[in-house]
């Protein structure tokens, strides 16, 4: 290219195309007009400074060269504007901006210090650099704008002169807005926090924090025809004022709020007009939903939520029940869902829907149903005749364990009957498995099956594994009922010993199956290894209830990355009940690696963060999750000679991006494993069992969105790159034949301690025809997922079985072993470069069991 070209005073300059080192501009007085295409080849770049300054083609800089504009009249880029940048592009000075075309820079950052108008579609895209409007954006048009890892900014109104068009964030790290939004529809995604004032839209609103936070203005869709729809979608939690998808005439839009933590809103308005239905308003979330504000809903209540219509109300229909307002939380019948107080968990107002009416002063901890209307929690449970117990009505606040109580009191009980009764035991969970996942006829394994798969594993691994059933067991034996499979009272009465071991008493022993669920049931182990009797312990004083809102406050603060310590209490009080019972009992036998068969509400529980306050549990044992032995393949095959076929997506249509995918499944079959690798449009069923047809992979890793939900299992999938494949369609992949060893689920999450959601998810290896499945009970962001599958596949290749490579994995986690440093992946085994994108993240480490303890390994976890 020529030299540098510089305009040292310019009244009125027009020009072709230039090719130059630089292009310089140091002052003029009228206007600048670039009609022809500009290129600079030198790090200068270009710098204009001038009066009023037109471009009207493309602009393209190599070797990091910056586009500087200092305008004290207009800048304007017109709709032939198409900058292609090395470098970043910065506007500064007094004058206006009227702006169409696109900018792309090569990672560095776009900022207009001036008022932008739109003149024409808009794409700003930075690969990862920052994009920042320090000014007001106006103008009728749409803009789409991408900053991958950097922020996006705006520190001044967005819309508030002429509402834009569509306004849409596809990629950011964290996204920001100073003051309100108007326009036609608003779609943002971000990585981090999503932090805005008021936003406008009629045409819909849709947010998506996939690690963070979402927190909110007012959000108004409302219109005279019809309302736009809301939907929020945030890791962590949602706070949000006023939303308002109601329509004058036509039909209200429908709104959907979906965190994993608390949702804060002053008030929901789905009303339809006259003519017009209301919109149907499902919330979800595993903690609280709070509604503190309330308006006059069409039918004349003080409401917190309506979705009145004219015309009726929308259905959200799921297990063939509809519901116009479903509100599903994690109470989990320790929290109830109050109606006029919003302190903790409910509404300040009623909810309705026009033809049912939900009104203060309520109070349900259980699931409760009024017509269209629905709190979903647990159901309640049922309680004996002569016993009743009265739900509490008044919010119950959890309060972290008493530590000068932690320590249970346990009781052995004798061995009578024991192998009659695990085999019960077996049949009434497998039961439930079936019940839910719509199988039948398995059959049911005995003690000695279960003693000659241990000690098989034993023999094979050198691994000493047990199996720990842990259940709740009514305080008082009900009597039999009719068919139910459940022994009598004297058929339980203790027999004297017998050739096999059995230890004679006179002590009345409840049945461990438990048909109808109470809030009195107390908790058991049983301890079953390769040899000897089993173990059978009553840990005095642990209801169902105690145990189940200790399990709730664990879940919630090993969630919270933010509280370092919060989870410790409720940890250590866990492992006080759930294993400390059975310790000297696993040391005598050497016991290495615990296999965790739990009952309802305890089968979502990160077993892996338990602590008994000297250390985790995975620093002594290997853990991992069982539907039921009966419903597992226990035999034994080293993966260690195994091919993995790894597929997943890193762009959805309607999901949040996974932009560590890419990375994960490179270093999965170029660096640490055999194997094939698929991305993006490849990732579909029918390429995946295409590809099984013709090798016969052992490993199955999918790098993509998973989601155990309430309902039928229908309601539950896996994301494929164009479809979504039930939890009852898994089968369809035909993983069975031949087997599956293990299938890697690394994106998924699962409603935590909802009993369809948790059978769903330890269901997983059962319903795809896999020996053992690993998945995630949460989202964790996508750089602590990229580190802890690394550390697995890494140290997969060395252990004996799969639960002591992911004990190790989880472990390097914990003590900062694996972390993000200088724009790389540490591991115990090494670093790993990363992709420019995810490259630019800050160092991080990732020993906070939000991280790790999500990863649970389910079925055989040899």
């Amino acid at each position: 290219m020529n030299g540098n070209l510089t305009f040292s005073s310019a009244n009125n300059i027009t020009t072709n195309a230039i090719a130059a080192t630089s292009i310089t501009q140091t002052a003029g007085t009228g206007t600048t007009t670039f009609n022809g295409e500009l290129q600079t080849d030198g790090t200068g770049g270009i710098n204009l400074a001038g009066n009023n300054i037109t471009v009207n083609n493309s602009i393209t800089t190599t070797n990091s060269g910056q586009i500087r504009v200092n305008n004290t009249g207009t800048l304007t880029l017109g709709a032939g504007a198409n900058l292609n940048l090395d470098g970043a592009f910065s506007q500064t000075g007094i004058g206006n901006v009227f702006l169409a075309g696109a900018i792309r820079t090569n990672n560095n950052d776009i900022t207009f210090t001036s008022p932008v108008t739109l003149t024409g579609a808009v794409t700003l895209d930075t690969g990862d650099g920052d994009i920042t409007f320090n000014n007001t954006l106006n103008g009728t048009q749409n803009i789409d704008l991408s900053a991958g890892t950097g922020d996006i900014n705006f520190n001044g109104a967005v819309g508030n002169l002429n509402a834009l068009g569509n306004f849409a964030i596809t990629t950011a790290n964290q996204v920001t807005a100073q003051a309100d939004i108007s326009s036609l529809s608003v779609n943002l995604t971000a990585t981090d926090d999503i932090s805005t004032r008021d936003i406008t839209a009629n045409s819909g609103i849709s947010l998506t924090s996939s690690t963070a936070a979402v927190t909110t203005g007012n959000l108004n869709t409302s219109g005279r025809n019809s309302g736009g729809a809301i939907a929020i979608s945030a890791l962590e939690r949602i706070t949000t004022g006023f939303l308002d998808s109601s329509s004058s005439l036509g039909n209200g839009g429908n709104v959907s709020l979906d965190p994993l933590g608390d949702i804060e809103v002053a008030a929901i308005n789905a009303q339809g007009g006259t003519n017009g239905r209301g919109g149907e308003i499902d919330i979800t979330t595993e903690r609280f939903f709070r509604a503190t504000d309330t308006f006059t809903a069409q039918n004349g209540s003080l409401a917190s939520i309506s979705s009145i219509g004219g015309s009726g109300d929308g259905a959200i229909c799921a297990s063939q029940q509809c519901f116009t307002i479903a509100i599903r939380h994690g109470g989990g019948g320790i929290i109830p869902f109050d109606i006029g107080d919003a302190t903790t968990n409910g509404t300040a107002g009623a909810i309705t829907s026009g033809d049912f009416t939900i009104a203060p002063i309520q109070s349900f901890p259980f699931t409760y149903t009024e017509g269209n209307l629905q709190i979903i929690s647990i159901d309640q449970p049922i309680t004996p005749i002569d016993n009743p117990i009265e739900p509490s009505i008044n919010p119950v606040i959890i309060q972290p364990p008493d530590e000068s109580k932690i320590s249970p009191v346990v009781r052995e009980i004798p061995p009578v009957e024991i192998d009659t009764e695990i085999e019960e035991l077996e049949n009434n969970i497998t039961d439930t498995y079936e019940n839910y996942l719509g199988i039948t006829d398995t059959p049911t394994k005995t003690l000695t099956d279960a003693r000659t798969s241990l000690s098989q594993i034993e023999q094979e691994t050198g691994v000493k594994p047990a199996l720990i059933y842990v259940i709740f067991v009514p305080t008082t034996t009900p009597p039999p009922l009719p068919g139910n499979g459940i022994k009598s009272q004297s058929e339980l009465t203790p027999k004297p010993p017998t050739d096999s071991g059995g230890i004679s008493s006179t002590q009345e022993l409840n049945p461990l199956t438990n048909p109808t669920a109470q809030a009195t049931d107390q908790l058991e182990l049983v301890l079953v290894t390769a040899s000897g009797q089993p173990i059978r312990k009553k840990v005095e004083g642990a209801t169902r209830q105690q145990v189940l809102k200790v399990v709730q406050e664990f879940r919630s603060t090993v969630t919270d990355r933010a509280n370092l310590q919060g989870y410790q209490s409720s940890a250590k009080q866990l492992y006080q009940w759930l294993v400390a019972p059975l310790e000297d009992d696993l040391k005598v036998q050497q016991i290495n690696n615990l296999v965790f068969i739990m009952d309802e509400g305890l089968r979502s529980l990160p077993v892996a963060a338990l602590d008994d306050g000297t250390g985790f549990i995975i620093e002594r044992y290997s853990v991992s999750l069982m539907p039921s032995l009966s419903l597992t393949d226990t035999r034994y095959v080293d993966v260690r000679n195994l091919k993995v076929l790894a597929m997943g997506a890193s762009e959805f249509m309607n999901q949040s991006s996974l932009p560590a995918v890419p990375v994960e499944l490179s270093v999965i079959t170029n660096q640490l494993w055999q194997g094939k690798s698929f991305l993006n449009e490849a990732f579909t069923p029918e390429n995946l069992k295409a590809v099984r047809d013709s090798t016969p992979f052992g490993i199955i890793h999918l790098a993509t969105h998973g989601e155990f939900k309430p309902g039928k299992p229908s309601n539950s999938y896996i994301q494929f790159w164009d479809t979504k494949l039930g939890l009852n369609q898994l089968r369809q992949l035909g993983l069975s034949n031949p087997p599956v060893e293990l299938m890697v689920l690394s994106a998924c999450r699962s409603a935590l301690g909802d009993q369809e959601a948790e059978l769903g998810f330890t269901g997983l290896a059962v319903m795809a025809g896999v020996k053992s499945a690993l998945g995630s009970l949460w989202y964790v962001n996508d750089e602590g997922t990229l580190g802890l599958i690394t550390a697995f596949y890494q140290q997969l290749k060395d252990a004996p079985v799969k639960a002591e490579a992911l004990r190790q994995a989880q472990l390097a986690m914990s003590r900062g072993e694996v972390r993000l440093e200088n724009g790389q992946l540490v591991t115990p085994d090494g670093t790993i470069p990363l992709s420019s994108e995810l490259g630019n993240l800050p160092d991080q480490k990732f020993s906070h069991p939000y991280y790790w303890s999500a990863f649970t390994l389910i079925g055989n976890p040899w």
